[in-house]
């Protein structure tokens, strides 16, 4: 801490030798960014950053505490628990990012061409004209984009008692849950939970042949998921579209999760010793549990999920921050700085082939 401000005085010192409010900000925002390096390297940790002595030094002891906007400790402060935010929305494990394509959006909503149209690509003589093979308008899907976010208050109390260690812990479960509503947006579309993932309607269905009835979680079941989508094929040309281009995931809730495991990892059938046979499903798909689903529930799903659904990303986590004093609300609730955390985007399917939903 002593170093970092040592590091604040002698910016000032190079930055602003005549006490200028534009060199004040040039050797705030420079610290700022030798900050953030700092952290990113993992050569200074926040939880050892005292916010009550960095006030002292670049508020109080500059008689600024009616005028927090022209100190430094906004730009430092909020650097640091910025990088505490995101840095933990980045650890966050990850797992509907397996499932999904992230494709860069400037739309509330996006009408997409579904992969289901596409035509054939086929042989050319010489001279002659290449075929379109874009998918025509009636084969659209959409994603509707939306806003989430959340704002962090760091408050004269939290500095006044030094109430650093709880404010970077709140600041790493806030990035923590950004990275967690996020994968339940996710984890809800793939398995169609509110029957909205297939532009706003339902996806899995007798009609859209994806949908397989009293095909419970077993060696039987696994093969008849494996065996149907093998079957799938275009519907222009009627060629199959080999959906396994990448490893199959099954997605499972919480109480299905042994038994997929079992299948997924066992030499041998899953009737136990009495069966021999040779379990076909060992090492065939990729496991994941959605900790969101009844986990007495039945149901799973197989296939391959990021050919079929997107995340259509407006714009990924950012943090922004804002001096409170200069607020009504802040004014009101001795609220020193605020730290609004924001997220941009929509999931949704693109297609209906590539995965099946399992109904016991």
């Amino acid at each position: 801490m002593r170093e970092l401000l040592e590091q604040i005085s002698a910016y000032e010192k190079k930055y602003n030798p005549e006490g200028t409010v534009q060199g004040a900000r040039t050797a705030h925002r420079m610290v700022a960014e030798d900050v953030k390096k700092l952290i990113e390297a993992k050569k200074l940790d926040p939880s050892r950053i005292s916010l009550k002595a960095l006030w002292e030094a670049t508020v109080e002891k500059k008689d600024l505490s009616e005028n927090i906007s022209s100190s430094g400790f906004p730009t430092i402060a909020g650097e640091i628990i910025s990088s505490v935010i995101i840095a933990a929305y980045q650890a966050f494990p990850k797992a509907g990012d397996r499932l999904v394509r992230t494709v860069p959006s400037r739309l509330k909503e996006s009408k997409i061409a579904g992969w289901k149209a596409i035509g054939k690509i086929s042989a050319l003589n010489e001279r002659q004209p290449y075929g379109q093979v874009l998918p025509p308008d009636e084969k659209t899907a959409t994603i509707k984009n939306q806003k989430y976010g959340g704002v962090l208050d760091l408050t004269k109390e939290a500095i006044f008692f030094d109430q650093t260690g709880q404010l970077m812990d709140d600041a790493r479960q806030l990035g923590e849950e950004g990275a967690r509503f996020r994968d339940e947006i996710i984890m809800n579309t793939v398995c169609d939970v509110l029957s909205q993932s297939l532009s706003g309607g339902v996806l899995y269905s007798a009609g859209n042949v994806n949908l397989i009835t009293s095909n419970p979680l077993g060696t039987t079941g696994w093969e008849n998921a494996h065996i149907e989508l093998l079957d799938k094929k275009d519907d222009q040309t009627g060629k199959p579209i080999w959906v396994f281009g990448e490893k199959p995931i099954m997605i499972v809730p919480s109480g299905l999760y042994p038994k997929a495991w079992k299948l997924q990892n066992n030499e041998t059938g899953d009737l136990g010793t009495a069966n021999r046979d040779r379990n076909m499903a060992q090492n065939m798909f990729d496991l994941v549990v959605n900790p969101y689903l009844q986990k007495a529930s039945s149901d799973w799903w197989y296939g391959g999920f990021n050919r079929q659904f997107r995340w259509e990303e407006v714009w990924p986590l950012e943090v922004y921050t804002r001096v409170g004093q200069d607020t009504s609300e802040g004014f009101g609730q001795d609220i020193i700085q605020q730290f609004k955390v924001s997220l941009y985007g929509g999931c949704g399917a693109a297609d209906t082939r590539y995965v099946l939903e399992n109904n016991a």
